[in-house]
């Protein structure tokens, strides 16, 4: 099969079409024995099978499609910290002492996948060049400067810039009320990140395999079973991080959260100048309007902008036509600029805003809802994954590990997500 397949038909991604060579290749086709099975190949379950194998843990990792097919080759590539809400809104949810202990783990996680960028010598276009949520308008600054005070009271090295500096940095004449910057975030390659994970993975002793989707999990003899079309793979533990990818074969955690699709579009190289003239420094914007829209210029100099949606049949049009408008506002010496490439993909979201991890079974874990975040988030779950399995204390382990977790009616609320949203994109700025 095809290494990256469009998510609907008719996509196109910037990030399939420019991704180095996948180091997976083969298929299970065999009964193997392992220490932990870690089924899915992204972000968390990469970084699991990296950091037990660093650390002599026998894994074998199982993904049902290609590396990195679901959101971790299809988002937008910015690396943040924490997670989309307000470290207070996480202590309502989870209570003072847990709050912390988990606001702490994601408070550096930009830190934990550029310094695995560094060591392993990933050739994923890192850049740790900082990202700003930045204002879209007065009105949002009250919002940010809150949200800045409580990160602050975390330790986390971001500031407040003014419209001023908000408008060197993003040179939009949208973008001139300020924003929070991160210095210690940066925008990545995502797929190419994903693969970076998967070779240093397999030079740690992993094993990994493609194509190679779960048919059955069941317990036999004191160890976990699972099958596939063609082979088998018995072990003590196992990490299911399939997360909004999840199918049928992991129905619990398919039912855990609501499936949201995020689109991006990917101009054709700008010109020196015009690329010289789009957010300069190369930061990455996350912006705070209701129909949230993130930027980039990448390192062949495209625009890249993401926001919510399907790409699927009549909505591709509104949508890309929507993200046109948007382009010509914010950064109008783009505008009359093609769009190459325009792809989709899903995330994870719950109720809460916030991750859950779910212990399906006894030594059954399955993190999931990273609600759009999870470059860092699920680079840092895989590590603390691995220590915890390592180390046999779940007391370390920096977030709470639920009952399982069924969303309510998830169809129709993510359906009415997603015709919510091109209602507003539609209508919005027609006029």
């Amino acid at each position: 099969m095809p290494d990256h397949l469009p998510q609907d038909a008719g996509e196109k991604s910037l990030w399939g079409a420019t991704a180095i060579t996948n180091p997976v290749s083969h298929r299970l086709e065999e009964s193997l024995a392992a220490d932990v099975l870690v089924v899915g190949g992204g972000y968390t379950g990469l970084s699991s099978a990296l950091h037990l194998a660093e650390q002599g843990v026998s894994v074998v990792l199982l993904e049902a499609k290609s590396i990195g097919f679901g959101g971790s080759g299809r988002n937008a590539g910015l690396v943040n910290a924490g997670v989309w809400q307000n470290p207070d809104h996480v202590n309502t949810q989870l209570g003072e002492a847990p709050a912390a202990r988990f606001n702490q783990a994601l408070r550096d996680s930009p830190a934990l996948v550029f310094d695995l960028v560094r060591r392993f010598d990933m050739p994923c276009d890192a850049s740790q060049s900082g990202t700003v949520n930045i204002a879209h308008s007065g009105s949002d600054m009250a919002y940010l400067e809150d949200r800045c005070r409580q990160l602050q009271a975390l330790g986390a090295a971001v500031e407040m810039i003014d419209g001023a500096r908000a408008e060197a940095i993003s040179a939009s004449p949208v973008y001139c009320h300020g924003g929070i910057l991160d210095p210690g975030a940066g925008t990545i390659h995502p797929l190419n990140y994903v693969r970076g994970l998967a070779k240093a993975a397999l030079d740690q002793g992993a094993l990994l395999f493609q194509e190679s989707g779960i048919e059955s999990l069941s317990r036999q003899n004191d160890r976990w079973l699972a099958t596939t079309s063609r082979g088998e793979v018995s072990a003590d533990q196992v990490i299911i991080a399939t997360n909004a990818y999840a199918d049928d074969n992991s129905e619990q955690v398919r039912k855990s959260t609501l499936p949201v699709f995020i689109f991006q579009c990917a101009s054709e190289p700008l010109s020196a100048d015009v690329a010289a003239s789009i957010i300069p420094q190369r930061h990455g914007l996350w912006d705070t309007q209701t129909l949230m829209t993130s930027s980039r210029i990448d390192s062949s100099g495209r625009l890249v902008m993401s926001s919510a949606g399907r790409l699927q049949g009549l909505q591709r049009a509104i949508r890309q036509n929507w993200m046109t408008r948007t382009r010509d506002r914010l950064f109008p010496q783009a505008a009359g600029t093609a769009w190459e490439y325009q792809w989709s993909g899903q995330i994870g979201v719950t109720s809460s805003k916030i991750l859950r991890v779910q212990l399906l079974a006894p030594g059954v874990f399955a993190p999931a809802g990273f609600n759009g975040r999870g470059i860092g988030l699920g680079t840092v779950i895989g590590k603390h994954l691995a220590d915890t399995i390592v180390s046999g204390n779940r007391d370390d382990f920096p977030f709470p590990i639920e009952a399982l977790y069924t969303e309510k009616w998830s169809t129709l609320r993510a359906g009415s997500i997603n015709y919510g949203t091109l209602a507003l994109q539609l209508l919005n700025k027609r006029w």
